[in-house]
């Protein structure tokens, strides 16, 4: 019977002292580590998105110092929207300015240019909701909610038409959708880089806005923008004063973008196929100004542009590069009697380049078309 006893502890000695498989010792150890490493990591991430986002906003405090109005704001359901308002209100002519998507500064960035026609004109701009200075409204930014969000602004701000409505970029879409809906209310369009719902015909939603643009909504809110230099604008043609850099600059730092901007661009190729099946509005005059950055004297001023368009000359010297890069838009209008459509060498954003030359064009369009 001792002996038995003396057998069954050494058969659970045994048991207890068997090492563990060598495959079973690293699983542990790597488990172990990964463990270790990925809370890590994650405490070092939630360390440094505090830092950044602490620095936005020790930042922001300081860049309200920065964001004065331009113009005044109305209420809209409860949320204050911004419109400016100036210039000649005896005039015959009431400029009626639209921001594109994507843009927070245009309240700032179109200055130049409005000071080049307020004497002869009444400029008016209206900033859409979670744009800018204006206040989100949380709406769906389908292409009604837009239009009767600019339309509720003018007549609460006791801007009457009709207008001379000139968008920029994609408020193109609105404006061919209120000249559609409302003709009376719109006598003219001056567009600038103005975009039109056919180039939108082989796009989906999801390849024009996808999780890539969602990301970028928290990029914003986090202050990830601050250290991304090529976001901001630059006065490298001398247009715009320190101030309105300075302002300029804490407008992208607070709502370069914005859910509403998301939103905006979530609904663009659904509002651009809406606002083709209506098709054009026949009877409006439309003087439609394009950027080309290969014509002069731009191209010389930009190394960048100019360096791109001597390799492709290198490459085949028989294309006519300044020709061919607007033809698309000129072929897509040129059977179309009541649109007349202009070239004018620069970035896309004409007005932060040469607004005296951009106001030039519109003022001339104006006094012939408009005014005899």
């Amino acid at each position: 019977m001792k002996a038995d006893k003396n057998q069954a502890s050494k058969i659970t000695v045994t048991t207890e002292t068997r090492p563990k498989s060598k495959l079973k010792q690293f699983l542990h150890k790597f488990f172990k580590i990964f463990i270790i490493f990925m809370l890590a990591t994650g405490a070092l991430n939630l360390i440094i998105f505090a830092v950044i986002y602490g620095n936005h906003k020790s930042k922001l405090k300081k860049e309200v110092a920065y964001l004065n109005t331009p113009g005044h704001f109305v209420d809209v359901d409860g949320h204050s929207i911004h419109i400016i308002d100036e210039g000649n209100v005896d005039s015959e002519v009431t400029l009626l300015f639209l921001h594109s998507a994507d843009v927070s500064d245009d309240s700032v960035a179109l200055r130049p240019m409005f000071n080049e026609l307020k004497d002869d004109y009444r400029i008016v701009f209206v900033e859409r909701s979670g744009v800018g200075f204006s206040e989100s409204r949380g709406i769906d930014k389908n292409i009604d909610n837009m239009l009767e969000e600019t339309r509720t602004v003018l007549d609460k701000a006791g801007v009457e038409g009709p207008f001379v409505v000139v968008p920029v970029g994609t408020a193109g879409l609105e404006v061919i959708h209120w000249a559609n809906k409302y003709p009376d209310e719109i006598e003219a369009v001056i567009g600038i880089n103005m975009t039109y719902p056919e180039q939108y015909a082989d796009i989906t939603t999801e390849e024009y806005c996808g999780f890539f643009d969602y990301l970028l909504v928290p990029f914003y809110s986090l202050g990830g923008q601050r250290f991304m230099e090529v976001v901001y604008p630059s006065n490298e043609y001398g247009v715009y004063t320190e101030t309105q850099m300075l302002t300029r600059r804490a407008l992208v730092s607070k709502v370069g973008f914005t859910k509403d901007m998301y939103n905006e661009n979530l609904a663009m190729v659904d509002n651009a196929n809406k606002v083709a099946e209506e098709g054009w509005p026949e009877e409006l005059n439309m003087y439609l100004i394009y950027a080309n950055p290969l014509m002069e004297p731009y191209r010389s001023s930009n190394e960048s542009v100019n360096d791109s368009y001597q390799s492709a000359l290198e490459e085949n010297s028989e294309v006519d590069y300044i020709t061919e890069y607007n033809r698309s838009i000129r072929d897509y209008f040129a059977d179309k009697e009541n649109i007349t459509v202009e070239e004018m060498g620069g970035p896309a954003r004409l007005y932060t380049y040469d607004p005296k030359n951009l106001a030039d064009k519109v003022s001339g369009y104006i006094e012939k078309e408009l005014l005899q």
